[in-house]
């Protein structure tokens, strides 16, 4: 893909992901959701944005796709070990 008329097909075709996405956020802020948005860009960037129920934007970072996974996973297992403390408690 090289030329102006390639970069003015990208160009309109991020144009339209970024209307897109930016409807979908506009939807949870409306709903008064506080929501992380990630962004993966290529195959080794993710762009990740904090917005809060008032819209503001309030944490933008740029990690690397593995730091990223990283996160994820240390998620899954404090929300597991919770859960399975709960329980737990809930059995005694």
């Amino acid at each position: 893909m090289s030329g102006k008329k390639s970069v003015d097909k990208v160009s309109k075709g991020l144009t339209s992901l970024i209307d897109e996405f930016s409807s979908a956020v506009k939807e949870m802020v409306n709903a008064g959701e506080a929501t992380i948005v990630e962004l993966a860009v290529g195959s080794s960037r993710v762009i990740k944005a904090a917005i809060n129920a008032t819209g503001e934007v309030t944490k933008i970072t740029v990690e690397t796709a593995s730091n990223v996974i990283g996160t994820v996973s240390e998620g899954v297992v404090r929300t597991v070990s919770s859960n399975s403390r709960n329980k737990k408690n809930e059995e005694e």
